[in-house]
């Protein structure tokens, strides 16, 4: 399957104090490859949630043909003073070992540049959010 979304994050979502429950919709691996954070909306601090004793994730079980899952707030609602943001960080790494003489297997191949395409969306991710320059500017 291919990726067929830039969009590598859900939310912002405000809270309402009834909401434990945030649907993504971009591809994982695992659910490791998730960052998720709440942002005090008075202040703006942004704190990290850690994935066990802050949330847990259900993935949806085929990320190919149906990508994302939905993360659950441990501690319940998530309160109206907050945002919730969830986007992607994949690690960056290559964990595919293609071997000589070995079989062809095109889901491997497709995993490992969707892997490489999830990793670029994240690298212009964090682009966009960059003080830029045009590019004729010494």
């Amino acid at each position: 399957m291919t990726i067929s979304s830039t969009t590598r994050t859900a939310g912002p979502f405000t809270g309402n104090g009834v909401a434990y429950l945030f649907p993504f919709a971009f591809k994982v691996f695992q659910v490791a490859d998730l960052y998720v954070a709440s942002v005090l909306i008075a202040t703006g601090v942004e704190s990290t949630l850690e994935l066990g004793p802050d949330y847990t994730v259900a993935l949806n079980a085929n990320q190919d043909s149906n990508p994302g899952g939905t993360v659950i707030l441990t501690a319940g609602p998530l309160a109206a003073a907050y945002r919730l943001v969830i986007t992607s960080d994949v690690l960056n790494l290559q964990p595919t070992e293609y071997l000589n003489q070995g079989g062809f297997y095109p889901e491997v191949l497709t995993a490992s540049l969707d892997r490489a395409t999830i990793l670029i969306q994240q690298l212009q991710a964090l682009l966009n959010l960059a003080l830029q320059f045009p590019s004729a500017d010494p």
